[in-house]
């Protein structure tokens, strides 16, 4: 047998639905009218009334309909709760209904003279007698089941299956009831004489009958306190099903007063229950209809709440989308913290600045081992600010890369408030990297020396040289000497300044550029001549043909080369020669500038084209210059569309090599 537990939920089953007072009452009125009736009718059972041949067979279709009807509304709800004690109830209305549908079809003078199937006149006594008695033994067997078993289910297989079985025993049960008291009518004992009931039948069967009804009612009553549906109505029947025999033990005969009230209780044993099971069924029907118009207007709201909320569900994803790409497009590396200092959010930045990822969960202190502020190591402060010793700050601090690179950030933290004032949902902490704001520090100071000095030097002498002219009385030759000397010192400072104008005029875009055919080889000439025996150095110019040719601006190149030339001469103190070539190589046009000075260190080569640098070397910090002379070189190539690249030995020279386009004049 498959059992399980009885479900707590039982609205919908009529055998273990709750009856409320109201129901209660109205079956005790109906109860008390059945037994008014009936006591009424006692002193007058014997009086004949007017012969109504109709009426037995009325009643008895009605009971008969009603009592399979009951059957099978039990049956419904024994296909809910599966109970094996609700089966016997069943097995007690089919019981029932078919023992009336016999009585009525043997009863003597209803559809023959003594009854169909050959049936005697002691036939419809005997299953009159046997149908009283197996309803009340069926409800007393259904009360025992339902004690013993009470937390026996079926599965939905076995319930199908036996209540098969139960009704194929009923019908061979009354099947069987009837054969007996129609093929042994003559061996039956003598019950009913002349129309009139034997002492046997009073005291052997009547009376027993309703002393076994009378007790089912009592212990039925007393042991459901007619606390559900079924149980109420149940009792009502039982009543009308002992009263009815009660009836019939007072006497009268076929349409006397007895006996029609006899069949009134017979009517009303059979259908109470199921009037009152439809008048559940109906105000459940009416509750469901009321449920079902509330399902159906809350699912109207859900799809509504349902649409708005998608629809919101979409706007905060695309807005959580939004601010998550933002937040991973950021140039600054983002972290969100808890009130603890433990990381919830990251975005990819992080991992770029600080070379490794920051796992959800860790302490944002432990991750910062390693960086510093000027006065403190970076962790401790962060541990400090968690620990609301110190307020929201904004510091600068700094790592070493494991390049060795020394990187620049600056830190800002900042409280993230809830919704209801004076409360904190975590922290937001930001790294800026200010790398290249410090090397542009440096190079701006860098920039203030070189200018302080470069300006200053020339100034210096123009000043101290004019002074000497209008003050002192100088002799003729010292007095060309001094001019010279204030020229050469003007053309100085006015190259200087000259070179801040271009680098200004190419970083606004302002630089204008003629570009026209020229001869590379013949320009170097001209160029290389004009530097001939200065600073005691001789140049010489080396070309593989007499006719090269370029698309420049003439002026910018020449700068480009007098500025690399003038440099070999400057950084090759100890030598006297330059060498320049012109060659050409694939459709390129290359221009080699070579000294023998002192080269340049390797470790200069990535930042030698960059503005204001200058090579950290003592011997070169003699030479002096502003660091611009190159990078403006660079820029200049790179708008002829070519590049400037250097091969360098440290201590044997430099060679600068230009690569321009060559260009065919024919």
């Amino acid at each position: 047998m498959s059992q399980e537990q009885v479900s707590p939920t039982t609205i919908y089953n009529l055998i273990t639905m709750k009856s409320n007072p109201s129901q209660r009452r109205f079956a005790f009125i109906i109860g008390t009218i059945v037994v008014l009736i009936s006591l009424l009718s006692v002193p007058f059972v014997r009086i004949q009334l007017v012969e109504l041949q109709a009426y037995q067979p009325a009643i008895f279709s009605t009971v008969i309909c009603f009592e399979l009807i009951t059957a099978y509304v039990i049956y419904s709800q024994f296909k809910i709760n599966r109970s094996p004690s609700v089966l016997v109830l069943v097995a007690a209305y089919l019981f029932s209904g078919g023992m009336s549908l016999v009585y009525i079809l043997t009863f003597p003078r209803v559809f023959a003279e003594n009854g169909l199937f050959h049936a005697g006149t002691q036939t419809s006594v005997w299953l009159y007698v046997l149908s009283h008695t197996g309803f009340p033994l069926a409800i007393a067997l259904y009360m025992m089941i339902e004690s013993k078993f009470a937390n026996v289910h079926y599965s939905a297989r076995t319930a199908k299956r036996l209540g098969l079985y139960t009704l194929i025993g009923v019908v061979f049960l009354i099947i069987g009831l009837t054969y007996i008291t129609t093929h042994f009518k003559n061996q039956l004992p003598i019950v009913l004489s002349q129309g009139k009931l034997t002492p046997l039948f009073i005291y052997g069967l009547g009376l027993p009958m309703v002393f076994i009804t009378l007790l089912t009612l009592i212990v039925y009553y007393k042991r459901t306190k007619a606390s559900t549906v079924t149980s109420t109505w149940l009792c009502v029947a039982i009543l009308a099903s002992m009263l009815d025999v009660a009836i019939i033990l007072c006497g009268g005969g076929r349409f006397s007063v007895g006996w029609y009230v006899a069949r009134w209780n017979s009517f009303v044993c059979a259908n109470i229950v199921l009037a009152g099971m439809i008048y559940e069924f109906t105000k459940m029907y009416l509750s469901m209809t009321e449920l079902f118009q509330q399902v159906k207007d809350s699912k109207d709201k859900y799809k509504v709440l349902l649409g708005e909320s998608q629809l919101a569900e979409r706007k905060i994803s695309e807005q959580s989308d939004i601010i998550e790409r933002m937040l991973e497009s950021s140039h600054e590396a983002i972290i969100m913290c808890d009130t603890e200092g433990r990381v919830i959010f990251t975005n990819r930045r992080v991992e770029h600045f600080f070379e490794r990822p920051l796992e959800s969960g860790e302490r944002l202190s432990s991750y910062c081992l390693g960086m510093k502020t000027s006065d403190a190591a970076f962790e401790e402060i962060i541990d400090a600010y968690f620990g609301q010793a110190i307020p929201p700050f904004r510091k600068r601090i700094s790592r070493l890369t494991s390049k060795g690179e020394t990187r620049h950030y600056e830190c800002y933290v900042n409280p993230i408030s809830g919704e209801t004032e004076g409360t904190l949902r975590g922290h937001l902490v930001g790294f800026r990297d200010r790398t290249e704001e410090e090397r542009i520090d440096e190079l701006k100071n860098e920039f203030v020396s070189i200018i302080s000095h470069e300006i200053r030097t020339p100034l210096s002498s123009i000043v101290g040289f004019i002074e000497i002219l209008a003050t002192r009385a100088v002799t003729e030759e010292k007095r060309a000497k001094y001019i010279e000397t204030i020229h050469k010192e003007s053309l100085r400072l006015s190259n200087l300044i000259n070179d801040f104008l271009d680098l200004q005029r190419l970083d606004s875009g302002r630089q204008e550029f003629h570009f026209q055919s020229l001869d590379a080889v013949l320009l170097l000439r001209e160029i290389v001549e004009q530097w001939q025996g200065k600073d005691d150095h001789e140049a010489e110019l080396h070309t593989a043909t007499e006719r090269i040719f370029i698309q420049g601006d003439e002026d910018r190149l020449k700068q480009v080369f007098h500025n690399l030339i003038s440099n070999a001469i400057k950084y090759s103190p100890g030598a006297t020669k330059i060498d320049i070539y012109v060659e050409t190589d694939n459709g390129k046009v290359l221009i080699k500038i070579q000294d023998y000075g002192l080269g340049i260190p390797a470790d200069a080569l990535d930042k030698l084209f960059t503005r204001f640098y200058r090579v950290d070397n003592s011997d070169r910090r003699k030479i002096g210059g502003t660091g611009l002379g190159l990078s403006i070189v660079k820029e200049i190539i790179e708008a002829h569309h070519g590049k400037v690249v250097v091969d360098t030995e440290l201590g044997k020279g430099s060679i600068f090599i230009v690569q321009l386009i060559e260009v065919d004049t024919e």
